[in-house]
Parts: C-alpha cells; sequence; structure tokens
C-alpha cells in the first residue's frame, strides 16, 4: 500500500508525527504543539481548543486522520472457492439450538443427534461444522459422524483452516461403528424397560424412586435407560415421571429424567425425516 501525496506529502506527515511524538514526551507544559499549515491545520483548527493540550490533541488526530485516509488499498485477492455442493437440506435452526443445549446439558444424546440427521437426510448447520470437529477432534468416531453430517463443508473447512484437523486418523474407524449408537451400562432389571411403552416403563420408574428403591445413586444408569428407551415411549414416559409428587423425596430425580425425555423426544421430532 501506498500513501496517496496529491494532498499531503508523505514527508511532511511522517514529519509532523514525528513533532507530535516529541511534545507529548516533553510535554505541553515544556513545549507547545508544533505550528502547522496546510490542509492539515485546516482539519485541526477549532478555535474552542485554545489551550496547548487541547490543540495537541486536534494536531494528532488531524494527523491520524491523514495518514489512515492517505493510503489506497492493495490488490484485491482472489475469492476463496466455495465447497461442493450438498444437496441435503439443512438442518431446522431449533435442531440447531438444541446441538448446542445437549453438547452442555444431556450429552448422552449427543450420538443420537447427529445419527438422526445423518439417517432423516439432513445436513448439520455450517455454523456448527467449526465447533463440532473441535470438539471430537480426539474421538474418531464422532468425528468421522460429523463429517458425514457436515457432508462437503467439512474437508472444504479442514483445508482451508488446518487445526481443525483431527489428533488421529480415522483409518481404523469402520462404517459400522459410525452407524450405530453406543452402547451404555444399564443393568439388565432396568434394561427390560428399554423396548416396554412408555405407560409402564413411566408407572415402574415413578414408583420405583418414590419407594427409594432407586435414588441418586442410579441416577447415571437411569439416564441412560431414557437415553435408550424407544422413541414412541418418550411422551408418556415424560409425562408420568413429571406427574411425582414435588413433595416426594424422589422428586428431584423425576423432575431431571422428565426433563432429559422430553428434551430427546423433541430433538427426535426436530430431525424427523425431511
Amino acid at each position: 500500500m501506498s500513501l496517496d501525496e496529491s494532498i499531503v506529502p508523505a514527508a511532511t506527515i511522517d514529519a509532523l508525527w514525528d513533532e507530535l511524538v516529541s511534545t507529548a514526551l516533553l510535554g505541553t507544559d515544556r513545549r507547545d504543539p508544533p505550528s502547522i499549515d496546510g490542509p492539515v491545520a485546516d482539519l485541526a483548527a477549532d478555535l474552542a481548543r485554545s489551550s496547548p493540550p487541547d490543540r495537541m490533541l486536534a494536531q494528532v488526530a488531524a494527523c491520524v486522520a491523514v495518514r489512515r485516509a492517505g493510503f489506497t488499498p492493495g490488490p484485491a485477492r482472489p475469492p476463496l472457492a466455495a465447497p461442493p455442493a450438498d444437496e441435503r437440506p439443512i438442518i431446522v435452526p431449533a435442531a440447531a439450538d438444541r446441538w448446542r443445549h445437549i453438547t452442555v446439558s444431556w450429552p448422552v444424546l449427543e450420538d443420537e443427534w447427529t445419527l438422526a440427521s445423518i439417517q432423516n437426510g439432513w445436513r448439520v448447520a455450517p455454523e456448527l461444522v467449526p465447533a463440532m470437529l473441535r470438539r471430537h477432534r480426539r474421538d474418531p468416531v464422532r468425528r468421522a459422524r460429523v463429517l458425514v453430517a457436515a457432508g462437503p463443508v467439512a474437508d472444504w473447512l479442514v483445508e482451508l483452516l488446518p487445526d481443525h484437523a483431527g489428533a488421529r486418523p480415522l483409518d481404523d474407524v469402520s462404517s459400522e461403528e459410525v452407524a450405530e449408537l453406543p452402547t451404555l451400562p444399564i443393568p439388565p432389571d432396568l434394561a427390560r424397560l428399554i423396548g416396554s411403552p412408555g405407560a409402564e416403563s413411566g408407572r415402574v420408574l415413578a414408583a420405583s424412586i418414590k419407594a427409594g428403591e432407586l435414588g441418586p445413586a442410579h441416577r447415571a444408569v437411569l439416564v441412560n435407560l431414557v437415553a435408550r428407551v424407544l422413541p414412541a415411549s418418550l411422551p408418556d414416559l415424560a409425562r408420568l415421571l413429571g406427574a411425582v409428587d414435588p413433595l416426594s423425596p424422589g422428586h428431584g430425580l423425576t423432575f431431571v429424567l422428565a426433563d432429559l425425555a422430553t428434551t430427546r423426544a423433541r430433538m427426535l421430532d426436530e430431525l424427523r425425516p425431511c
């Protein structure tokens, strides 16, 4: 870039700037601001600024304005090549917001969120791709899912910004691992409820929690259970768990599980086949 000297010579501006720096170092009580003329003097002229410090500030502002305005832009850079086309529709905004929510509150649902996006014909919203790549930089299976769900834009982003590349290669990741939900630890006596209707599983869980048979120590496996029950059972399950008396000792746990069931049901509805 170069300074346009048709208005103010570069040497004049540089010399004025050096004088202003010297005056600033010494202080206006020991040295008056430099006397200037020409366009810069017109720009800095302000009868209301009569004291040396005020004149100094006006001259600095004028000098900075001229230095910045005097530069012309350099040659234009070639535009970035767009990523290859992806014909799949982008997930709805509610589904994008849901991903942000579950990664903070219910990460147990993220695998299903990504797989539902893929299996139901959606592609991830581009604004989520950088965060998803960074989140699973060290997890090859989940990263492979992100690459499928995001499509060509993910490879394009990694090529453009190599720091989004994974820390581990994907060579050993099988298509079966990518396509299947990971197994969650659930005790056999609870696992039998996975295929049960929501009315039955909700009744059993609510009664067991109210009776103290299931409590905070079982929270992790109960969360796993709700994350794997049949999707069709989620509304009844959420309703029955949410109906537990607030004065019941187990209300806190049932409230949490009802929230998970509701969140999962809404997540799957937002990602239903397009």
